[in-house]
């Protein structure tokens, strides 16, 4: 519960220039658009009971996080001992989050031109991240002790497993949710439309060598009981529409605005703010939320 009383408060963060600037303005595509003093002064503030001791070591920033030292590393967080092979890593994406939903791609559009390169560049070259950051910060090495980590519990009348230190910030979410129902029928019935939620799940991001937040269990995909057939996720689209970053909204599957700032006021991003969009994908990231000054919605 920490996070909401942070993002009420919407902490400003000192900029330093980034000297790997990344001009890019696509939302969850932007590892390199935050310098690491940033983004680690940010995650200081984020995880405040996890990591401690902002430091500059040979030039670049560290973070001690529960007892292990990590350097920025142009965003690929890695312990000491891997600096010399940071050429292997792909940086973590700590990227511009919008309060509002951009607006979309047009088709034969500048925008769509930088999407489709930087798509064949994902494919070509898929991104894989060093885990031991994330492995530290959540106490998980492999899958047997992500399991030990996770708790059973029901969210909105479904059960599902997420990581035991999220079960308060996913009631208060639900808190929220629940008494936006009452006043506003497009969530209520948005509720009501889910089969199910899916949150710990060990695996890797489709199409990479990094691992998803689901593994963490600190990720939740809904699971409605139709699609009404629009489109969720970039992956599945694209299998229909070659330019699927083009695909308008209103052909997109997307929660009630109420619902979604209800995960974005404690700490959760939405998928569908992506340009990879998942609009069924919620993570914990409170981090974001500080490094792109969001107050709560």
């Amino acid at each position: 519960m920490l996070f909401s009383v942070l993002f009420a408060a919407s902490i400003v963060l000192q900029a330093e220039p980034s000297r790997a600037a990344d001009t890019t303005e696509f939302p969850g595509e932007q590892p390199r658009r935050f310098s690491g003093r940033e983004v680690m002064l940010a995650l200081q503030r984020a995880y405040p009971d996890k990591i401690d001791g902002v430091e500059v070591i040979d030039g670049d920033y560290s973070v001690n996080v529960q007892g292990v030292r990590y350097f920025w590393a142009e965003g690929k967080l890695l312990p000491e001992e891997l600096l010399n092979r940071a050429d292997e890593y792909t940086a973590h994406p700590f990227y511009r989050y919008p309060a509002q939903l951009p607006g979309p791609v047009a088709p034969g559009s500048v925008a769509a031109g930088r999407i489709r390169e930087m798509a064949a560049a994902r494919e070509e070259n898929p991104p894989r991240r060093y885990p031991g950051f994330y492995n530290t910060l959540w106490r998980i090495s492999d899958r047997a002790s992500s399991w030990a980590r996770m708790k059973t519990t029901y969210f909105l009348g479904h059960k599902l497993e997420v990581h035991r230190e999220l079960l308060e910030d996913l009631a208060a979410v639900e808190e929220d949710i629940q008494a936006l129902s009452l006043t506003d029928p497009a969530v209520r019935r948005f509720v009501a439309s889910l089969a199910g939620l899916d949150a710990y799940n060990w695996r890797a991001i489709a199409g990479t060598g990094s691992m998803s937040f689901h593994s963490y269990g600190v990720a939740v995909d809904l699971l409605p009981k139709s699609y009404g057939g629009k489109q969720a996720y970039w992956l599945w689209a694209a299998a229909n529409f070659p330019e699927w970053f083009t695909l308008p909204y209103n052909q997109r599957y997307h929660p009630p605005q109420g619902f979604i700032e209800a995960f974005e006021k404690h700490g959760f991003v939405w998928g569908g703010k992506w340009v990879y969009f998942d609009t069924i994908h919620f993570e914990y990231r409170p981090e974001i939320f500080l490094l792109n000054n969001l107050s709560a919605p």
